[in-house]
């Protein structure tokens, strides 16, 4: 039997290089969301504090660490999936404890619960020195797949 620490949660197999070409590109681009690690049941990404990513006061703004967030438990969710399936977020919450003024904010996402219809995602969110700056969860629905029929019918609405 293998033990819970070495079986992976992962749907298929991906390289670092495949999930940032499959997954980011939005938003999370602009900020500079990167993904810098996955293990068995856990990813990890980190944001730059930097000019684009500060508020007013010089702090790093809360929406960029709740990006970082959503990034990494939504690539998360969906890593779990198998192709004909997919994850899309349902709520976010995220708690800011520390303002953050340089260096890397890093993220730690890991499932908290996953069912066939529901996943929820803990991401802990930490400074350069280590320091729990944010914690967020994510709950993702799990979408079935469309029917042929659907799909079209919904891409006639969409041209109208």
């Amino acid at each position: 039997m293998v033990s819970r620490a070495t079986e992976s949660l992962w749907a298929r197999s991906h390289t670092l290089d495949e999930i940032r070409r499959s997954y980011l590109g939005g938003c999370d681009r602009h900020v500079g969301v990167e993904v810098t690690a996955i293990g068995p049941d856990w990813i990890e990404g980190r944001v730059r504090a930097t000019q684009r990513t500060r508020d007013l006061q010089g702090d790093t703004y809360g929406g960029a660490i709740a990006i970082l967030a959503e990034t990494l438990g939504s690539i998360a969710a969906n890593l779990c999936l198998a192709d004909d399936k997919r994850g899309v977020g349902q709520s976010l919450e995220v708690h800011h404890f520390l303002p953050v003024i340089s260096g890397p904010i890093t993220g730690h996402a890991s499932p908290v619960s996953i069912t066939g219809l529901t996943h929820i995602w803990r991401i802990d969110l930490r400074d350069e020195a280590g320091k729990l700056v944010s914690t967020a969860s994510l709950s993702m629905a799990i979408l079935a797949p469309q029917t042929p029929a659907l799909s079209q019918r919904q891409g006639r609405q969409g041209a109208t």
